[in-house]
């Protein structure tokens, strides 16, 4: 089944108030143009690859492994340090493009600040479906180990903490976290199944 009109015409305002949020966020705390342009130019990539997946079969959305790996290998990130896997999940077209950014900054903070910046690094992305007071939900574990950062949350908030903390509750009705355990990075989230449509499509095929 294709979208409708009326589908497509919600994605487009979706992706501006997106692509206005990134320009705005992307300006914040740099220190030149060159450094600005930069980091807009990655998130409007990470956003252009989510596009590029959906118009595969939009009616089925984005294969979730291929959404993180896909993040990973754009940013050259050594694969054979990586795990990635989970149950066959596929990601709506509403909630694709949010959660495209949200691991495109995972997998730039890895390569730049994380675990794949030190030799011995590694970065484990699973997930899973799991059930709690009657209702399911997709829980998405990043875990990152032998990594630069220390067991303190960061003082600045970028938009990388931002989209996690507080873009993905409200696009998706997720629950995040964040913790910093020595060494290394976690991140839970977990995605209602009830939130707006369905989030992802569990071994369909449409």
């Amino acid at each position: 089944m294709q979208p409708s009109a009326a589908d497509f015409h919600r994605q487009l305002r979706s992706l501006f108030a997106v692509l206005r949020t990134l320009v705005r966020q992307s300006s914040q705390g740099r220190n030149s143009v060159a450094d600005f342009s930069a980091h807009l130019e990655g998130r409007i990539g990470a956003l252009a690859r989510v596009h590029e997946m959906l118009m595969r079969v939009p009616a089925v959305g984005v294969d979730l492994e291929e959404l993180v790996c896909g993040e990973l290998l754009a940013q050259s990130a050594p694969m054979e340090r990586c795990s990635v896997g989970g149950p066959e999940i596929r990601i709506a077209r509403e909630s694709a493009g949010a959660l495209g950014l949200a691991f495109h900054e995972l997998a730039v903070n890895a390569i730049a600040h994380g675990a794949l910046a030190t030799p011995g690094g590694r970065v484990n992305v699973h997930w899973s479906m799991r059930g709690e007071n009657g209702s399911s939900w997709l829980e998405v574990q990043w875990s990152e180990h032998e990594a630069r950062l220390d067991n303190t949350m960061p003082s600045h908030k970028g938009f990388g903490l931002e989209l996690i903390e507080r873009m993905l509750p409200h696009e998706l009705s997720a629950r995040t976290t964040m913790d910093f355990p020595s060494g290394g990075l976690h991140v839970q989230l977990l995605i209602p199944q009830a939130a707006a449509t369905p989030i992802w499509r569990h071994g369909e095929s449409d």
